[in-house]
């Protein structure tokens, strides 16, 4: 799933945001149109379906991001039907379930100001909930592009194309972040008992489990929410969440 959010990123040739500081006010927030929505069944035996829904925001494209941030989702929906779709109702046709497999995918407006338009996508399949923040800058020179962690810190400028410093920056903000997020994981067990971690974990489990460069959203501040997927921790299916201001990132670095 990841390296598929990755290459989606690269078909849409996005290059990514400069730092923008947080705090942002809310003069002109980003209009919105009517939003990319279908419900997609294909049967996968007389007992049973694969029923796919989604539901993307659109902007209004009377504003310069809309088309970026649109084809950005648009691309999404597109390759859900040419590809997820097919692929998954195949696996679950030879299962032969005797009830529908559903997949529903729905989003929040975390950040909407001048600058940043970001949203938390929820992907509800069975028992199992996943999330995928997205954030998109709408004042730069590619607007509607999606925001990746080192550029957002202005440790990248947007037209950087140094495959080696884009891969050692990246690695720089990955690391501390994940380190400032353990310390906060850590916090988080202390004052809530029930919420518990694996025996014998350690912060390398992050590696596997938390990408930083692309697991945030946007609060309305303009600030990263960092999150961890629900069922990291044992005790809570709830998504934990760690904001971390982007002057506290840059004072550590």
């Amino acid at each position: 799933m990841r390296r598929r959010t990755i290459l989606l990123t690269a078909f849409l040739a996005l290059a990514l945001i400069p730092a923008l500081l947080s705090g942002t006010g809310r003069a002109e927030p980003l209009m919105l149109a009517e939003d990319l929505a279908d419900e997609i069944r294909v049967e996968l035996n007389d007992r049973a379906s694969y029923v796919y829904s989604y539901r993307y925001p659109q902007a209004d494209s009377a504003d310069p991001s809309a088309e970026l941030i649109n084809s950005f989702y648009r691309y999404r929906a597109d390759d859900a039907a040419g590809f997820e779709i097919p692929m998954n109702a195949d696996y679950y046709r030879g299962q032969d379930p005797s009830e529908d497999i559903t997949v529903r995918i729905t989003y929040t407006v975390t950040c909407n100001n001048d600058d940043f338009f970001s949203v938390l996508l929820r992907t509800e399949q069975g028992e199992l909930l996943t999330f995928a923040g997205h954030t998109f800058s709408r004042k730069d020179i590619k607007p509607g592009s999606s925001v990746a962690l080192p550029y957002l810190l202005g440790l990248l400028e947007s037209d950087e194309t140094d495959t080696w410093l884009q891969d050692r920056q990246t690695a720089k903000a990955d690391a501390l972040v994940r380190e400032m997020v353990w310390d906060r994981l850590g916090d988080l067990t202390e004052e809530n008992p029930e919420i518990r971690l694996p025996e014998a974990m350690e912060e390398d489990a992050l590696d596997y489990a938390f990408f930083p460069e692309e697991d945030f959203y946007l609060d309305e501040t303009g600030n990263p929410v960092f999150y961890l997927q629900p069922g990291f921790a044992e005790g809570t299916d709830e998504l934990l969440c760690f904001p971390i201001s982007i002057e506290e990132i840059l004072d550590e670095m």
